[in-house]
C-alpha cells in the first residue's frame, strides 16, 4: 500500500514554484522600477520636499515688482527708462549678478531702449530671459529673446521655461531645452555656469535631462525687497552689495504662478522665486538627480530577492515580520538617498510589490496545502474502497471533485508530452536523441533516412561515430564528442557546416538536456539541410567575382584602347569611355555594397575625428576644382567609436563626394562633429551639409535605396552617379550599430549625419 509519506510533495516542486515566482516578480518589478506610479511617487516626494528644512541662501536677494511699486510707479508695463534706473541703482550698490527676469522681446521707444542697453553694459553683471515660442503644429518651438540693443551687452541670455510634472506640480528644471536642431540652456544654468567658483562641480554639465528642485521652502524664506524701495534708495547698498539679485514679477495677478511641493495653495510661487531656489540648489551642490533605470531596479531587486530568501528559509510569521521590515527599510533608505545624497530613488512601487508578492506567495502556499490535503484524502478513501472510480456524478462531495480534477490534469499533461514526442520527431530535419554518454536513444524518420546508406546501427551508436560515418570533409569527431558542458556554459554548442563528398551541406545543431536536479540529461542534435543556401552563396561570390573582374577587365581594355587609338572621333571616343567608366562604377559600386551588407567588419578603436580628415583630403582635388571650399567643426577632441577604419572612411568619403558634386561651384560644405547624449549612451556623431539644390521629403525617404538617383535643372551629377554610395553608407553605418539620416528641404542643401555608438576607452581617455 502506499503509504501518505511517499505521496507527499517534493522539495523540488516547491522550489521551482519558488523559482518560478522569483523570476516573474523579478521581471514585474523591474518593469514598475523602470516606469513607477508617478501619481504616488510624486506624493511621498512632495513630502520629503517639505520635511527637509534648511536655511535659504544669504547671498540670494529678490527685488519685487509688487503692488507698492505698482502703486508708486504706475501700471505695468513701465518704461524701460525705468529699468535703466534699477540696473544702475543695482550696480551703483554693489551687486554681485543681476538676474533681470522681464522680457524685453519688442522694441519700444529707440532712445529709451538705447538707455536701457547701455545700463545694462555698463553693469556687465545683468542676465535677461528668453522664452519658448509656439512656431506651429508641424515646426519645433522658436527661441525668441530682448531685443538685440538690449541684450548686446548682457552678462548671459537663457530661457526662462518651466518644466510641470503631470499633475500640474512644478518639481523639477531642466539645464537645457530642445528648440529644433540645438540645445539652448536655460538661465539659471547660465547665471550658475558663469558665477560658481572656477573647479567647482557642476550638476547640469552630467547627462542628467531634468534635475529635481531642493526647495528651501516657501517664497517668503528668501529675503525680498521692494522694486521702489531700491529704486528711492530706501534700501541700504550694504544689503545688495555682494548678493545675486533676482528682479521680477511678484504681485498678485501680474505675472504666472506655479504650484510646487512647498506652497501651500494651488499656485503662489512666481517664476523669479522660482528661479532663486534652483540656483540656490545649483550653487550649494543640493540638485536632487532622479535615479537611474539600473539603480532602481538594483534596489527593487535586492529587497525582492531577499524577501524571496526569507520565504525559503522562514516561517510564516517571521515572513509577515520580514516582509513590513524591507517596506519600512525601502522607505527609510529612499528618504536617507533625498536627504543626504540628493538622490531621489523612489520606493512606492517596491513596497507596494513586496506587500502583493507575499500575499501571492502565502495564497500560493495556502492553496498548495489544500490541494495536497484534498488528493491524499481522495487517494485513502479509493483505497478504502478497494478501487479508484473514474465517474464522479454531482452528488460526490468536494474531495473527490478535486481529485477528479487532478485526474484529468494528469491525464492532459501524459497527452502532452506525446504531442511533444510526436512534434519532435516529425521534424523534417534529422535529429537525434542521445544519453548524457553521447549514446543515441532515439532517431526521427529523417534521420533513419539519412543515414540509411552508411549502413550503421542508430540506437546505441555514438554521436560522434554516426557523423564521422557521413565522412564530412575537413571534420573528424572525437568519440568524447559532444563534450560536457560546464555549469555556466550555454545550452548550445556553436552550430558547424558540414559538407559531405556527395555535395549536400548539413549545419549540425546540438542542444544538452538537462534533468530535474539540472544535471546533464543527453543531447539533442539536429542536422539541418542547407544544400540549397550554400549553392545560393557559392553563386553570390561568383557573381562578385564576375562584377569585381570579369566585368571591370574588358571595360579597363575599353579605356586603354580608346587611349591608344588616334582616329576614333572625340565625340564618339568620350561616349564610349563614359559608358565604361560608368559600367566600372556601378561594378564597383555593387560590390562595396554587398560586401558592407554581409561582410563582417573588424572592430577597433578610431577617431572618427581623423577619419573624417582623411575624408576630405580624399575629396579634395574635386572640391578645389569646383572651387568648394571645405570646413570642419568641432575637432578639437577625439571622437573613438568601434570600427572598421577602411570601411567608415569610404562612408564618409561617400558622403563629401556627393556634396561636392550636388554642391554649386564656389559654396561651402561643412563637416561638423560632435558628441551628443542618447538613451542607449553618447553617440559621436559626423554631419556633412551641404549648400546644394536638397531634396523634397519624398526624396529624402527614398535616397538610401540602391540605384536611387535625383535629376536637377541645370546639373549633370545625377546623370554620372550609380544611385549606390548611400545605399553603401547605409549598410556600413548600419553594421556599426549606428543610423545615418537626412535632413533636407529643396532649395537650402541638405545635410547627412551619420551616429556611431561612443566607445567607452575613448570617453575614459
Amino acid at each position: 500500500m502506499t503509504s501518505l509519506a511517499s505521496r507527499a510533495p517534493r522539495p523540488a516542486g516547491r522550489l521551482l514554484s519558488w523559482l518560478l515566482l522569483t523570476i516573474v516578480s523579478s521581471l514585474v518589478m523591474v518593469v514598475f522600477a523602470v516606469l513607477p506610479p508617478q501619481r504616488l511617487d510624486n506624493v511621498l516626494y512632495d513630502i520629503l520636499a517639505r520635511a527637509n528644512g534648511r536655511p535659504a541662501d544669504a547671498s540670494i536677494l529678490i527685488v519685487d515688482i509688487d503692488d507698492r511699486s505698482l502703486a508708486q510707479l504706475g501700471a505695468w508695463p513701465w518704461s524701460r527708462e525705468t529699468h535703466a534706473r534699477m540696473v544702475d541703482r543695482l550696480t551703483e550698490a554693489g551687486a554681485r549678478t543681476i538676474v533681470y527676469d522681464v522680457l524685453f522681446s519688442e522694441a519700444g521707444d529707440p532712445a529709451r531702449d538705447q538707455a536701457l542697453g547701455e545700463a545694462i553694459t555698463r553693469s556687465g553683471r545683468v542676465y535677461l530671459p528668453q522664452f519658448l515660442a509656439d512656431a506651429g503644429a508641424d515646426a519645433p518651438p522658436r527661441v525668441v529673446g530682448p531685443i538685440p540693443v538690449i541684450a548686446q551687452g548682457a552678462a548671459g541670455v537663457g530661457l526662462a521655461h518651466v518644466r510641470f510634472d503631470d499633475d500640474g506640480v512644478v518639481r523639477r528644471m531642466a539645464p537645457f531645452e530642445i528648440s529644433g536642431a540645438s540645445l539652448t540652456p536655460d538661465l539659471v544654468t547660465v547665471v550658475h555656469r558663469a558665477t560658481r567658483p572656477v573647479g567647482a562641480h557642476d550638476v547640469t554639465r552630467g547627462f542628467d535631462q531634468t534635475l529635481l528642485i531642493p526647495f528651501a521652502g516657501p517664497p517668503s524664506i528668501y529675503r525680498h525687497v521692494s522694486f521702489a524701495s531700491v529704486l528711492d534708495g530706501e534700501t541700504p547698498p550694504a544689503l545688495i552689495a555682494g548678493r545675486t539679485v533676482f528682479v521680477g514679477l511678484t504681485a498678485p495677478g501680474l505675472g504666472p504662478a506655479f504650484p510646487t511641493p512647498v506652497t501651500p495653495d494651488a499656485a503662489s510661487m512666481t517664476g523669479v522665486q522660482l528661479q532663486a531656489s534652483i540656483l540656490d540648489g545649483l550653487r550649494n551642490g543640493l540638485m536632487v538627480k532622479p535615479a537611474g533605470p539600473w539603480s532602481r531596479a538594483a534596489f527593487t531587486l535586492t529587497l525582492l530577492w531577499l524577501l524571496m530568501v526569507g520565504f525559503l528559509v522562514l516561517p510564516p510569521r517571521a515572513n509577515l515580520v520580514l516582509t513590513i521590515g524591507l517596506c519600512l527599510v525601502g522607505l527609510a533608505y529612499s528618504a536617507a538617498m533625498f536627504w543626504l545624497g540628493q538622490i531621489w530613488l523612489s520606493p512606492i512601487a517596491t513596497v507596494l510589490g513586496l506587500q502583493i508578492i507575499a500575499l501571492v506567495w502565502s495564497w500560493g502556499q495556502l492553496g498548495r496545502v489544500n490541494d495536497l490535503l484534498s488528493g491524499e484524502l481522495a487517494r485513502v478513501r479509493g483505497i478504502v474502497r478497494g478501487r479508484r472510480s473514474a465517474r464522479v456524478d454531482f452528488e460526490s462531495d468536494v474531495v473527490a471533485r478535486q481529485a477528479s480534477n487532478l485526474g484529468e490534469a494528469i491525464t492532459q499533461m501524459e497527452d502532452l508530452r506525446r504531442f511533444s514526442a510526436d512534434a519532435l520527431f516529425g521534424l523534417p530535419d534529422a535529429t537525434l536523441v542521445a544519453d548524457a554518454r553521447g549514446r543515441v536513444i532515439a532517431a526521427n524518420a529523417a534521420a533513419q533516412a539519412l543515414f540509411k546508406p552508411s549502413q550503421v546501427q542508430l540506437t546505441g551508436s555514438s554521436l560522434a561515430d554516426l557523423i564521422n560515418a557521413l565522412e564530412p570533409l575537413g571534420h573528424r569527431f572525437e568519440l568524447d564528442w559532444p563534450p560536457n558542458p560546464h555549469p555556466s556554459a550555454p545550452e548550445r554548442i556553436e552550430p558547424i557546416d558540414l559538407h559531405l563528398p556527395d555535395g549536400r551541406a548539413f549545419q549540425l545543431q546540438t542542444v544538452f538536456r538537462r534533468d530535474e536536479t539540472g544535471a546533464l540529461a543527453g543531447w539533442i542534435v539536429r542536422l539541418a539541410d542547407i544544400s540549397i543556401l550554400t549553392a545560393a552563396m557559392r553563386q553570390r561570390e561568383q557573381a562578385l567575382q564576375l562584377l569585381t573582374h570579369d566585368m571591370r577587365s574588358p571595360q579597363t581594355s575599353i579605356l586603354a584602347l580608346l587611349a591608344t587609338t588616334p582616329n576614333v572621333p572625340p565625340e564618339l571616343s568620350e561616349r564610349i569611355a563614359a559608358y565604361a567608366k560608368r559600367t566600372l562604377a556601378l561594378a564597383d559600386g555593387f560590390v562595396q555594397l554587398a560586401r558592407a551588407e554581409v561582410t563582417p567588419v573588424q572592430l577597433e578603436p578610431v577617431d572618427l575625428a581623423d577619419i573624417a580628415v582623411e575624408a576630405i583630403d580624399e575629396v579634395w582635388p574635386q572640391s578645389l576644382q569646383r572651387k568648394i571650399r571645405i570646413e570642419q567643426v568641432g575637432d578639437d577632441a577625439p571622437l573613438t567609436v568601434l570600427g572598421d577604419r577602411g570601411v567608415l572612411a569610404r562612408t564618409l568619403v561617400n558622403l563629401l563626394g556627393n556634396a561636392v558634386k550636388y554642391s554649386p561651384e564656389g559654396s561651402t560644405i561643412t563637416v561638423s562633429l560632435s558628441e551628443q547624449p542618447s538613451a542607449s549612451g553618447p553617440t559621436a556623431n559626423v554631419a556633412i551639409a551641404d549648400q546644394g539644390p536638397g531634396f523634397s521629403r519624398e526624396e529624402a525617404a527614398t535616397a538610401f535605396k540602391p540605384f536611387q538617383r535625383f535629376e536637377r535643372p541645370g546639373h549633370d551629377f545625377a546623370v554620372n552617379g550609380v544611385g549606390l554610395g548611400l545605399a553603401f553608407v547605409q549598410a556600413a553605418v548600419a553594421r556599426h550599430g549606428g543610423e545615418v539620416s537626412c535632413r533636407s528641404a529643396p532649395g537650402v542643401g541638405a545635410e547627412f549625419t551619420v551616429r556611431l555608438p561612443r566607445h567607452s576607452a575613448g570617453l575614459a581617455g
